[in-house]
């Protein structure tokens, strides 16, 4: 076979090839360029043969591309690309570098091959524009979607409390003195509304205990006790499903834990508790003791102070019980 001819037909291949090819030397002298290097990379094969591969681009990264190069020239077999972007083209390339090495493992040249990835990259960068657009519009619904349970959830609470004229309205203060503890310590952020949401839903759970346990008009027996206590369970359980960003039910659940860990359902103590949680346990204690029941009056406001003042690090959390003290003794709470 004609060595010749094999050689034209190896540059006729290079030279029509759709990717752009550009080839060096050992030293990075630039010894080819093709027609389609030329188009994509918006350069003059005439301007660039015998120049350095380092003097074609900007003195900002040549340390770069030194440092691509020398891996390039002591890693045999090593094949890297990088995406380029023509701002002033508007354009993106792919440039895959890889050296050339001969049977004796020496170092002959480095090949550059250049492709316009343009609409490819725009059609991604589109794609991905859209999927967004559509995260947005179903986060958007899903929003709507969990407020309307949320406020159907709520109902069906202050139906539960209306029934009994001793509970009435408690969902509602638990709330007020929740946010306003809350608000004390964060300000309105992101949560503020799931701890609204937690402390409105707090007790939805009593639904599914029997009436003559819930509106007993005297104390409750142990057995009794023992059955009103899986209320908090029930509660996170019923809105679980509801709540697929797990930012309420766990607040519900855990919402009688106790800081010394003799709460229920699960034992949790100290800061295993959902802060959301112990911010509610004293809101639901304070207004319990505030409120008449069958079995003894309303507590004045000092004596549920000092109630409280005496489970502190026992039944409540001792930073939250600050805030608490600091809004009770400034008339934020009545």
């Amino acid at each position: 076979m004609n060595e010749e001819w094999v050689q034209r037909l190896y540059g006729l291949l290079l030279q029509q090839m759709k990717d752009g090819i550009i080839l060096s030397d050992a030293d990075g002298n630039i010894v080819f360029v093709n027609d389609a290097a030329e188009q994509i990379r918006k350069i003059k094969r005439d301007e660039k043969i015998g120049k350095n591969m380092l003097d074609c681009h900007q003195e900002s990264s040549r340390e770069k591309v030194t440092r691509a190069l020398q891996y390039l020239k002591t890693h045999e077999g090593s094949v890297f690309s990088r995406m380029v972007t023509d701002s002033i083209n508007d354009k993106y390339y792919e440039n895959v570098y890889t050296p050339v090495f001969d049977e004796e493992h020496t170092l002959q040249g480095i090949a550059v091959l250049s492709r316009d990835i343009t609409e490819r990259r725009k059609a991604e960068e589109n794609k991905a524009a859209y999927q967004r657009a559509q995260e947005i519009a179903h986060e958007a619904i899903r929003e709507q979607f969990h407020g309307l349970i949320m406020t159907s959830m709520e109902m069906l609470a202050n139906l539960l409390e209306a029934r009994d004229v001793y509970t009435n309205g408690h969902s509602k203060r638990v709330c007020d003195i929740t946010t306003k503890i809350y608000e004390q310590i964060y300000g309105i952020n992101e949560h503020y509304l799931d701890i609204q949401w937690a402390a409105k839903l707090h007790d939805i759970g009593k639904i599914c205990i029997p009436d003559a346990i819930v509106h007993k008009p005297g104390r409750l027996t142990t057995d009794e006790y023992e059955v009103i206590k899986q209320h908090s369970k029930l509660a996170g359980d019923i809105i679980r499903p509801l709540d697929p960003g797990s930012r309420i039910w766990p607040i519900i659940r855990y919402h009688h834990e106790r800081y010394d860990g003799n709460g229920y359902p699960d034992r949790k103590k100290g800061k295993e508790i959902p802060e959301g949680s112990r911010i509610i346990s004293i809101a639901d204690a304070y207004d319990a003791m505030r409120s008449c029941r069958p079995y003894r009056e309303a507590m004045s406001f000092e004596q549920c102070l000092d109630e409280i003042k005496r489970n502190i690090g026992t039944q409540f959390d001792p930073e939250i019980s600050e805030v608490f003290f600091e809004l009770a003794n400034t008339g934020s709470i009545d």
